[in-house]
């Protein structure tokens, strides 16, 4: 029951985190700009980049929620092709992000609620892995 009760938190977290703004990004002092995980693939397939907006929104939010639902029923394809790996994207683009705005005089970035949620997601996960064995 406890790892269930786990599961539905992280399941609203990751939503709660592709829904929510991840970061906000100030150009120049004077234009900002606030994206989620959801806005960067609608505003990608509505500038017709149709493939990047769905590779966006599957490693987003797709691949998690599929994770999820293989981890409870217990399947095991993603541990059998090691696609754990892909987990963290968002997160490790996040980072380049961050690092690019403190070495940059141009913009500064400001993690926003849907990192956080997001991140957290993702701690859940790992937690259910190592101590659920």
């Amino acid at each position: 029951m406890f790892w269930l009760i786990l599961t539905i938190l992280e399941i609203i977290l990751l939503i709660l985190g592709v829904s929510f703004p991840l970061a906000r990004i100030d150009e120049f002092w004077i234009f900002t700009s606030e994206f989620s995980i959801l806005s960067i693939s609608r505003d990608l397939i509505i500038a017709d980049e149709f493939l990047l907006g769905v590779i966006v929104f599957s490693f987003g939010l797709l691949f998690p929620l599929v994770k999820i639902v293989f981890r409870l029923t217990g399947y095991e394809l993603i541990n059998r092709y090691n696609l754990h790996k892909f987990s963290m994207v968002d997160i490790f683009l996040i980072s380049f992000l961050v690092f690019s705005a403190k070495v940059s005089n141009y913009f500064d970035l400001n993690l926003l609620i849907g990192f956080y949620f997001l991140i957290s997601s993702v701690l859940l996960g790992y937690i259910q892995i190592v101590f659920n064995k």
